[in-house]
């Protein structure tokens, strides 16, 4: 009946939508048989193809699980073979769903408002608000509390890992935007919602999880620590030139974000108490009405596009509405699919990072392979024109591309132009997409949509519903200028030290008195230590920040500052003063504002 009410209801959707999202299909969910014909078929074509050492998958169905396999190594050293029941995989960001599991636990039990501010809860917070306007717990389970991405102290190695509370109160990066306004994934967002958890619970996190989660579901080898020891532990593997290459485990300090480390039983386990509402074998961990509220969009860009639930995301594809999570970490690659119309779930871990292609069409070719989209694309009758259209044009950039320090200038090169060709018709990335309602486009030849806001001058694209790319409305803008402006101004320092050198050789070999700038030399000489510090700061301060790197992020102004004082002690005293001094100076200042505009001293 339940499904019979979905289908109605979805088919009532997809009409008022023109069928963009045809919610229903007929139901044609595979027999073991065939499932397993179609697992061995693809794992072992795709494996072979990316060169993954090793992978789990598991599928449940109708509240069980159909199958479960393994296939190639989980330890290539040691020949031993992946098996989904006993081998751990570090699963990643598959954790966020179990942190908000658990604090929807705490929603059902009174012990927190999904919509109040979570000072509420944690006073001694230091974190600024954005024009007063408060984080809820609603904002960190949607991504949409406004934080900056953030790439320094995630944590590595493991005499360095903090406590969750410590990460908390020294490693939380500063808010970029207002709660509410955008989609922007954020670790430390989800890992502030488990260390929430272990307030309110007066327990550490990890045992909270194990007593309320795992031990009801029996994920008797599942857990947020891991030792390195352990025989069911697989290793993960990098793959160049045609050899592997063992990756090191990490030892992240926001353990709620992405520390699980689970095998595929154990899995299936926690996709059928979801898919059954929190139910499984007799347990419970969440009610009927606290998982569906979990299940349900808690936020979108838009009605017709896909957003967040509490602790995972929806894809729309083939006339099915999935909710997933998929997870990264140290090589490791894991995602988890649900589709809770046909009660199914599907989960999937490799240990190689090129496992993200297996992944990424594993599901696609599960859909088309038993729920095939036969939905025609529909184009919107009275398309807008492209003069209409160039409104939208422009180059657009992730949010998460807003980082603090030197790498926030990366953001160039994930900067994607959108263009106007033709009326109904906009490109982006080289792909043709086509009008099917206002603001609303789909992939010529995929199931991808974007939808553009033009009033936040924002896009979505539906494939990647974690994120929002934001318009750059400057009308010079341009990544490759910008680019090229960076490596203009950096070049000036090595030839600098070159050209100064070269003069100072030849002045000694004509035998003359040899001048030589040793200020402007010794100031090349430190930009271009600068510069490699900063290209090297992700990885020396993946544990934490120290106090010295401080000096090394503000030299650039300490340069600038030796060498206006100079010129100015040599205009006062009425001292020669050079034309290559002063260019020189003055190309420094530039490149002093240049760099601080793109925010490469603060961390």
């Amino acid at each position: 009946m339940l499904i019979k009410l979905r289908f109605v209801r979805w088919l009532l959707l997809a009409a008022l939508l023109c069928s963009i999202f045809p919610a229903s299909v007929s139901a044609s969910a595979p027999d073991k048989q065939q499932l397993e014909t179609f697992l061995d078929d693809f794992m072992n074509s795709k494996m072979k193809e990316y060169h993954v050492p090793g992978a789990v998958v598991s599928v449940v169905q109708d509240g069980k699980a159909e199958l479960m396999k393994g296939y190639g190594y989980a330890n290539l050293e040691q020949k031993v073979p992946a098996d989904p029941y006993k081998t751990i995989f570090r699963v990643g960001s598959i954790s966020k769903s179990v942190t908000s599991t658990a604090v929807m636990q705490l929603y059902e039990e009174g012990k927190i408002d999904l919509h109040k501010d979570i000072k509420q809860y944690i006073p001694d917070l230091k974190l600024s608000y954005i024009d007063n306007s408060p984080i809820t717990m609603h904002n960190l389970l949607t991504h949409t509390a406004g934080f900056c991405e953030y790439i320094y102290s995630v944590g590595r190695d493991k005499d360095q890992q903090v406590s969750l509370e410590e990460a908390i109160k020294t490693r939380l990066p500063g808010l970029c935007r207002k709660p509410g306004e955008q989609i922007a994934y954020s670790n430390q967002g989800i890992s502030l919602a488990g260390y929430l958890v272990q307030k309110l619970s007066g327990k550490p996190f990890e045992e909270v999880i194990r007593e309320r989660i795992f031990k009801p579901l029996q994920m008797n080898h599942s857990s947020f620590h891991f030792q390195e020891s352990d025989p069911n532990l697989a290793r993960s593997y990098s793959y160049d030139k045609d050899t592997y290459k063992a990756a090191p485990y990490t030892y992240i300090n926001h353990l709620p974000a992405g520390a699980l480390n689970s095998t595929a039983e154990d899995m299936t386990h926690y996709m059928i108490a979801h898919l059954q509402q929190g139910q499984y074998e007799g347990s419970r961990i969440l009610l009927d009405k606290t998982a569906g509220l979990m299940h349900q969009t808690q936020f979108t860009m838009n009605k017709n596009m896909p957003g967040m639930a509490y602790g995972f995301y929806e894809r729309y594809q083939n006339g099915l509405r999935l909710i997933e999570h998929d997870g990264g970490i140290d090589e490791f690659e894991s995602y988890m699919y649900l589709l809770p119309s046909e009660q199914t779930g599907i989960f999937i871990s490799t240990n190689s990072g090129e496992g993200t292609n297996v992944i990424e069409q594993l599901i696609s070719a599960y859909l088309d392979r038993f729920y095939p989209d036969n939905h025609s694309l529909k184009r919107v009758a009275n398309p807008a024109t492209v003069q209409e259209l160039k409104n939208i044009e422009g180059y657009y950039i992730p949010n998460r591309a807003h980082l603090q320090g030197p790498f926030n200038f990366g953001q160039n090169l994930s900067a994607v132009p959108v263009k106007a060709v033709e009326d109904g018709v906009i490109t982006m990335k080289d792909q043709r997409y086509l009008e099917v309602e206002p603001n609303l486009f789909r992939n010529e030849s995929s199931q991808e949509l974007i939808y553009v806001d033009t009033e936040h001058h924002t896009l979505s694209l539906s494939s990647i519903p974690t994120m929002v790319y934001e318009r750059q409305n400057s009308p010079i803008y341009n990544p490759t200028l910008n680019i090229g402006i960076l490596l203009g101004f950096a070049l000036i320092y090595p030839l600098q030290v070159i050209l100064a050198l070269i003069l100072w050789l030849v002045g000694l070999l004509r035998h003359k008195k040899a001048r030589f700038d040793w200020l402007s030399t010794l100031v090349s000489v430190l930009f271009i230590v600068y510069f490699l510090f900063a290209i090297s700061t992700s990885e020396m301060f993946v544990n934490g920040i120290p106090s010295w790197s401080y000096l090394f992020l503000y030299l650039p102004f300490l340069l600038l500052l030796a060498l206006a004082i100079r010129l100015i002690v040599r205009i006062v005293r009425k001292q020669r003063v050079t034309v290559t001094q002063v260019l020189f100076v003055t190309a420094t200042v530039a490149f002093v504002i240049y760099l601080y505009s793109w925010n490469f001293f603060s961390v």
